[in-house]
């Protein structure tokens, strides 16, 4: 028996985007954590503050598609995504209209900026030093109001031709360092943005800005960032259905803590005798999952159970030939 989990992984870039990089023709539809089904809250809200990017550019925007893989994977959730950004604001020109742009809300707050500072920079019209403290204060101001940070990276300039981007370039590198380290050292969220884009200026309408393809990339990275939140912090102790079920070899279980505790799951015939000890052990909270070998069992329906918290939840396993 093999078990995997969700550990706490702080820079968020899935295989999708290598799926998608470099394609104009995006899926209409995000795929759904298998967590989704048991998200504790009855509205997920999101507030996007930045620069231009968050802002929308030439008529493109990230904020509609986002809303639209929540709804999809959310079903029956009210779904709130704001718009708070300003065109050619630095870290520092955005501090004074943060508090303003989360105040009374709840749930997540996507951050990004940085470009601007990165031209800044280059034209030494300010420090790298700012740009930290900077970022830091719009973490922690995040932390102090109960809502859940992600940080954007960001996204490279367009330097082919352009040999003062190159330099950019470098402190867009330096800044996005920084922003991983901020972020591993609050134990908070990346949404990798510049890893997804890389340098695929396909997906750039001018020398910075997503086009529409690159918008709905950058949904992609916000959603699966806010997922991986969600299944950290915020779940309703759940279990899923085995997959795949009916099964011959190997299945895997998957299910959802609201809080640390210890976990037992067992398989039982129909008969309610005991089979397989599946799993006994302590988890944190959030999602996980454990591969099950099946190897000897008869052909027929099972029960498998879990145990936590004085809780029991059940589901039926189907093992074939």
């Amino acid at each position: 028996m093999r078990k995997y989990k969700t550990g706490y992984c702080k820079i968020i870039f899935l295989p999708l985007f290598l799926l998608f990089a470099g394609i104009k023709g995006y899926a209409q539809n995000p795929s759904c954590s298998a967590a989704s089904q048991f998200y504790s809250k009855d509205s997920v809200n999101v507030t996007t503050f930045g620069a231009s990017t968050v802002a929308g550019v030439g008529g493109f925007s990230f904020q509609g598609y986002l809303q639209q893989d929540i709804e999809v994977c959310y079903p029956g959730k009210v779904v709130t995504v704001t718009t708070n950004g300003v065109a050619g604001e630095t870290t520092t020109q955005g501090l004074s209209r943060y508090p303003a742009a989360i105040a009374g809300r709840t749930g997540f707050v996507l951050i990004l900026m940085g470009a601007d500072d990165a031209l800044a920079l280059t034209k030494k019209q300010m420090k790298i030093s700012e740009t930290e403290a900077n970022m830091k204060y719009y973490i922690e101001t995040a932390l102090k109001n109960n809502l859940i940070p992600i940080i954007g990276t960001v996204q490279f300039f367009n330097d082919q031709n352009n040999q003062s981007f190159k330099t950019t370039n470098l402190y867009v590198r330096q800044i996005n360092t920084i922003y991983k380290n901020l972020a591993a050292q609050y134990k908070v969220y990346i949404a990798d943005i510049n890893q997804a884009l890389g340098r695929d200026f396909s997906l750039y309408q001018d020398y910075v800005h997503p086009n529409d393809a690159g918008y709905r990339l950058i949904a992609y990275v916000w959603f699966d960032a806010i997922n991986k939140a969600i299944e950290d912090k915020l779940l309703l102790i759940g279990l899923n259905q085995n997959y795949p079920n009916p099964a011959s070899n190997f299945t895997t279980i998957g299910f959802s803590l609201s809080e640390a505790g210890k976990v037992q799951i067992n398989l039982y015939s129909m008969t309610g005798k005991l089979v397989k000890n599946i799993f006994n052990a302590y988890q944190n909270a959030g999602y996980q999952q454990v591969n099950v070998s099946l190897a000897g069992l008869i052909p027929g329906i099972y029960i498998y159970t879990m145990r936590v918290g004085g809780q029991q939840l059940s589901k039926k396993l189907i093992v074939i030939k």
